[in-house]
């Protein structure tokens, strides 16, 4: 359940990797095949990867959410892991970043933002405690920094740093949400269509994976974003 919600949207539905990204100014970017892990990474490497966006050899993996996975508990880490072990190999590794010759000045000028969370996220950081699992404020709190590598850190919208993406948006009671019930809430998640009749974009707002979440988990995460504070919108 949780590498569905989680993993599929990037590394797609069968966990073999598919592109990322695909711009005439900046390249080609792929995500990881990350099927067979069992027989290629050990517990650790995997561990390394997800909360830390660290490959192999100190590698800083790109475009890894490790800033909203580094918020696990060690109990759903340890079940993630156990069950991506459990997927065997399929095709080959994903071809390496096709990137144009503006890409790196891009970068280094900052025009395409935190590429790697390995630079941004505190690597001390404990595990979370793991909540109560339902329909609780805890449990929301719990899994709300799955919405925040796009939203940013306080949820009130931000500009996710792949190259093209439209501004995500408020998420607090400031917001447009501040105008929806729960009800409306669970809907988009589950169709991908807003109060307003806006389809929203699976390309950018992965409602295909965050629709897998349970009745009781989107009820938490509704709990949790109605309980914050209405804050305004300020993308730097």
């Amino acid at each position: 359940h949780m590498v569905d919600v989680n993993c599929k949207s990037c590394h797609g539905d069968d966990l073999s990797g598919e592109v990322l990204l695909d711009d005439p100014v900046i390249g080609t970017l792929y995500t990881s095949n990350i099927t067979g892990l069992a027989n290629r990474r050990t517990d650790e490497e995997i561990v390394i990867a997800i909360r830390h966006a660290i490959g192999p050899g100190g590698r800083q993996m790109v475009a890894m959410p490790s800033e909203a996975f580094a918020q696990f508990s060690a109990e759903d880490l340890g079940a993630i892991i156990a069950y991506l072990k459990t997927i065997p190999r399929l095709g080959e590794d994903s071809p390496a970043p096709d990137l144009s010759f503006i890409a790196p000045i891009m970068v280094a000028a900052g025009v395409m933002g935190d590429l790697s969370a390995a630079e941004i996220i505190d690597h001390d950081q404990p595990y979370a405690e793991m909540p109560e699992i339902g329909a609780n404020l805890a449990y929301g709190e719990y899994l709300s920094p799955l919405c925040t590598s796009c939203h940013g850190a306080d949820l009130s919208g931000a500009q996710p740093s792949i190259q093209g993406s439209p501004i995500a948006p408020n998420l607090t009671p400031g917001g447009g949400l501040g105008a929806w019930t729960e009800s409306e809430f669970i809907q988009t998640m589950r169709t991908g269509v807003t109060p307003s009749r806006h389809q929203l974009d699976p390309e950018y707002m992965p409602w295909k994976s965050f629709g897998k979440l349970a009745d009781d988990e989107l009820q938490a995460i509704w709990m949790y974003l109605a309980s914050l504070p209405a804050r305004q919108m300020v993308i730097k």
